[in-house]
């Protein structure tokens, strides 16, 4: 499981600090040691037909931009992978969590508490439940912050999805807002789902469509409903109570696998 792929490792950056991001020297180690191997990579909908201990599948979540070169690196090795964009993220370009950790890295003398909080309290709790709207106005009444930090160049735009596509580079739905399922209405979700469906479709995807959990937060009532959409699901790295729900291996700069 990996999200951004950054060109140089800084132990000050808020993505290496909550570990969703590695360098890219990083990355080319990994896809070093699997050639060593000789194991081979396969997109998440070849699970639906079984896999064996040489099989290696590669997931990137949320769509950001900076998995446009591991993606080039990955298809000039002859490669594949899954990536789970979020829908919104792609169209508006922003999402609160990454808004939040940009205003943060660039103002000094933060708070320790405050970015604790982000990278794993109470904040990141409230900021993978709410909207976007939401997220904005919270930020004005608790910050004082009336503009979005400048995320123009964070994420992929569809036009960049469709040509990946195209290549190989397998889409899955991950929400269209990424806020956790288990805090949607059963309504709120069929919404959520219907409408990533339908999107990642328009971009050209046809394989058997499989859904990573946004944060990786899922109950029964969650995987029901998910399975009108597909049958394959991802959570994360954390222990799960659900079969059908797979674990994925947290990639990080210190990971030794």
């Amino acid at each position: 499981m990996l999200h951004r792929v950054l060109k140089n490792y800084d132990e000050k950056n808020y993505y290496y600090q909550r570990q969703t991001g590695i360098s890219w020297k990083k990355f080319i180690e990994l896809l070093d040691t699997i050639e060593k191997k000789g194991w081979k990579t396969k997109p998440i909908s070849a699970l639906a037909k079984g896999y064996t201990h040489n099989d290696v599948f590669i997931t990137f979540d949320d769509g950001y931009r900076d998995n446009i070169g591991a993606f080039d690196e990955l298809i000039n090795r002859g490669m594949i992978a899954t990536v789970y964009p979020v829908k919104d993220f792609v169209l508006d370009g922003f999402s609160p969590i990454d808004d939040m950790a940009l205003h943060l890295m660039s103002t000094p003398n933060v708070p320790k508490d405050l970015s604790l909080s982000l990278l794993g309290g109470r904040l990141k709790r409230i900021l993978r439940g709410i909207t976007a709207s939401r997220y904005r106005y919270l930020r004005q009444r608790l910050f004082g912050i009336d503009v979005d930090a400048d995320s123009t160049h964070l994420f992929m735009q569809e036009h960049h999805l469709k040509l990946y596509n195209s290549q190989g580079i397998e889409l899955g739905i991950h929400g269209c807002s990424h806020r956790a399922f288990t805090q949607l209405s059963p309504s709120e979700l069929n919404k959520e789902l219907t409408e990533n469906y339908n999107w990642i479709r328009g971009l050209g995807c046809r394989e058997s469509m499989s859904i990573c959990f946004p944060h990786g937060k899922h109950n029964k009532k969650v995987i029901e409903q998910s399975q009108l959409f597909g049958l394959i699901h991802l959570g994360v790295d954390c222990e799960t109570f659900y079969p059908s729900v797979l674990r994925r291996i947290h990639i990080t700069e210190d990971y030794c696998g």
